[in-house]
């Protein structure tokens, strides 16, 4: 066989060969992704070209508020007095004279008696001295019996009324604590200040112009569980003033992750809502107090996108800051692959409630998914210079997708290159042979 003849044929088998060996391409082109958003008529997703219209009808969309799930507790919640509360009372009359004189704790420093005593010599002549004992005791009932003693206790005693000290009590299963001269005072479902009233009327004609302070140091009831895989688990005690959820979670420990990788549930009379953290921090208003019963769960969930197609390098791209623009995540991704890329189609792919889809010019598709949302491609010529700008204003979220199609010339590449690694070995066969004469 003549040798042109031999490399013609053998070229042309080879062809075939290297057409059906030829490796699949990274996706399809942009002319055939374009071709795939309708089918048999019906179409299957709207593209959307990417300019200044469509970059900020996305930057007005917010998510609906997080407080507004849970709007009627916005104020502070009133903390009811629970079964199980350890209370303080503390009681003041206008005289030492008065019912509870007897049982007042005068703190005074001893030196402070001395001196006293030393004022009044008359005051320090009325103890006896089988009284050294309780010299601090006689002492202050001497100073009592003079007129220049009470006058010195009086100027000691600047720092208020003599108080009297109810020792701290769990208010019991009926709801209820003791208060000498008063009997069972209800304080279970009642506030401090309106326990404080029950006091002072039941001593009222007994002891003299009685003043209640009722605290709260303890309870079981009023707090918040804060539990998850960042934080160690506690229950949080609520201030009287209100506590907000950032300082319910400060209290626990805080997160063990960064703020955008951290997820905040709130569960509330049978509602979840989930905010990230980072909102709570930047956004005042999303601090919401938390109430009674609440349960805070801390999450990690890192935010994710995926990127494919002739990009410099397929996988899936983590956010390291609560917000990432596209051209951030074309940036983590390597960019653009050479002059395998086409950078008229660069796609973003994503699922928009019906409502964004509008705004940004799409038809929402009449069999939407679950939820009302409808797929849309979002593209991006990178050839023009003014896309540089847009990308870097265009928000990507979590679970959203980037797809960049090959260059239209890529396939050809592909199959010349099959070719000639099929080829040449061959050819460097036929010619040595045909110079050997083989």
């Amino acid at each position: 066989m003549p040798f042109n003849r031999l490399v013609l044929c053998a070229a042309t088998i080879l062809w075939g060969l290297a057409g059906c060996a030829l490796a699949p391409g990274q996706g399809p082109l942009q002319a055939e992704l374009l071709q795939q958003a309708t089918e048999n008529g019906r179409p299957r997703f709207d593209v959307v070209e990417v300019d200044d219209r469509v970059v900020a009808a996305l930057q007005a969309q917010k998510p609906p508020p997080f407080h507004s799930h849970f709007k009627k507790y916005q104020p502070p919640p009133q903390l009811p007095i629970a079964v199980g509360d350890v209370l303080s009372v503390v009681i003041w009359e206008s005289s030492p004279e008065g019912l509870f004189g007897a049982s007042t704790d005068i703190h005074l420093d001893p030196a402070e008696i001395a001196e006293a005593l030393r004022s009044d010599p008359e005051a320090a002549a009325l103890i006896h001295p089988s009284e050294a004992p309780l010299q601090r005791d006689a002492a202050i009932a001497a100073l009592r019996r003079t007129a220049q003693g009470q006058y010195l206790l009086q100027t000691l005693e600047q720092v208020g009324r003599p108080e009297t000290h109810i020792p701290d009590q769990r208010v019991g299963v009926d709801g209820g604590i003791t208060i000498p001269y008063a009997g069972r005072i209800p304080a279970a479902g009642h506030t401090p200040a309106e326990v404080q009233h029950l006091i002072e009327a039941r001593l009222a004609g007994k002891a003299l112009d009685p003043q209640a302070l009722v605290l709260v140091k303890h309870s079981d009831v009023n707090t918040v569980t804060v539990s998850g895989e960042l934080v160690a688990g506690a229950r949080v005690a609520l201030d009287v003033g209100g506590s907000r959820l950032l300082e319910v979670i400060a209290a626990a420990g805080g997160a063990r992750a960064p703020v955008h990788d951290t997820y905040v549930s709130l569960s509330r009379d049978g509602l979840t809502a989930t905010v990230p953290l980072a909102i709570l921090v930047d956004d005042p208003d999303e601090d919401i107090f938390a109430r009674p019963g609440d349960v805070v769960t801390l999450q990690r969930r890192p935010q994710v996108l995926s990127v494919f197609g002739a990009a410099g390098k397929n996988a899936a791209v983590q956010f390291d800051q609560d917000r990432v623009s596209l051209g951030e995540a074309l940036g983590k991704a390597a960019g653009l692959r050479d002059s395998r890329a086409d950078p008229r189609a660069v796609f973003l792919l994503r699922y928009e409630p019906a409502a964004v889809a509008r705004a940004v010019g799409a038809q929402p598709l009449p069999d939407a998914a679950a939820g009302g949302l409808t797929p849309v491609a979002y593209r991006l010529d990178l050839s023009d210079a003014k896309s540089f700008n847009l990308a870097q204003r265009f928000p990507v979220r979590d679970n959203d997708v980037i797809y960049i199609a090959e260059a239209p010339s890529e396939p050809l590449r592909k199959v010349l290159s099959v070719f000639q690694n099929i080829t040449g070995p061959l050819l460097n066969a036929v010619l040595i042979c045909h110079q050997t004469k083989c």
